[in-house]
């Protein structure tokens, strides 16, 4: 269990005047949840969600008898993860004697939740690695590849692999509507540093990209081929050899559609949301923080779902 002492703790205790307020963490931004199907999941440890396949149609000449062809089903199996927790402890002397107290108590369970979310995230965002057809692997689909390499040198993405990933989903007849991407910050970099935006020779007064840079809030100010675009630190490494090109700094940057919620890549069902519960240990003279969830999540839809490995190491 993690907790603090007297020794650690010194640098919130109102003896050290220069410390007067509580550091606030800087919190990754979470931007997965949005982008996932949530399920009600009752009871048990796996959840089991049927799919099928395309029906054929067939020409009905006049007079001639219907033909009913099997209809191609499959299941998708969703389970349960091991609870998670984040634990703190708080000695009682330093709730005694630091003037910030309050302000410390406030901030643990916040704290607390944030990093629970942040594992949520990592863990759905890593969904992205259980591609159906496997690693170093382009997963085709109706003759698309749905898992490759950037294209640029290097291996950074280039806005090719945008175009690339748009037509991947629509070889795969996902809808145009809602594309979202979620990319890694190098990812901005390369946008960023593309050599027609970067040639100031056009554009003297340095305006759009030049002024700003493409990136806001983690978001793109411009989408790319449809896509609406999201920075993330939280994407799986991918280090990979497909079709010839190998990543070896290589992160997995994610292209779907949301135009519908029956075909989001990933599926969730929470069996414990978040939930706090503190105690007072009079043994150890130390109040006890916790929070504790548990889910479940998968990848449901491979075929509304791109991953672009990009090599990370090129930002200089």
């Amino acid at each position: 269990m993690a907790g603090n002492t007297v020794a650690n703790s010194g640098s919130i205790v109102r003896s050290e005047l220069w410390q007067q307020q509580l550091d606030e963490i800087l919190h990754e931004d979470l931007i997965a949840m949005p982008f996932v199907r949530q399920l009600d999941f009752p009871d048990g440890t796996a959840f089991t969600i049927p799919s099928i396949g395309t029906p054929l149609v067939r020409d009905l000449p006049v007079g001639a008898e219907v033909t009913f062809d099997a209809l191609d089903t499959g299941e998708v199996t969703i389970t349960m993860n091991e609870p998670v927790v984040s634990a703190n402890s708080i000695h009682d002397t330093l709730l005694e004697d630091s003037m910030w107290a309050s302000e410390l108590l406030a901030a643990v369970p916040v704290e607390q939740a944030q990093a629970i979310m942040e594992r949520f995230e990592t863990d759905t965002l890593a969904l992205a690695m259980d591609q159906g057809q496997g690693i170093n692997n382009l997963n085709l689909i109706n003759g698309a590849a749905h898992r490759k390499i950037a294209s640029g040198t290097n291996e950074i993405m280039l806005v090719n692999d945008f175009a690339f990933a748009a037509y991947s989903l629509r070889k795969a007849k996902i809808p145009r509507q809602n594309l979202i991407a979620i990319v890694d910050p190098s990812v901005g970099y390369s946008m960023d540093t593309v050599t027609n935006i970067t040639n100031i020779s056009n554009n003297p007064r340095w305006e759009g990209i030049v002024e700003t840079g493409i990136t806001e809030n983690r978001h793109f100010i411009r989408n790319i081929y449809g896509f609406d675009v999201y920075e993330s630190e939280m994407l799986p490494t991918m280090n990979e050899t497909i079709d010839g090109k190998t990543t070896t700094a290589g992160k997995a940057n994610l292209f779907m559609s949301l135009a519908r919620p029956t075909i989001v890549p990933f599926a969730l069902a929470w069996r414990r949301k978040p939930v706090l519960i503190s105690e007072m240990d009079n043994i150890l003279h130390e109040l006890q923080i916790q929070t504790t969830a548990r889910w479940g999540s998968g990848l449901v839809r491979q075929d509304n779902l791109v991953v672009i490995a990009s090599d990370t190491d090129q930002v200089s």
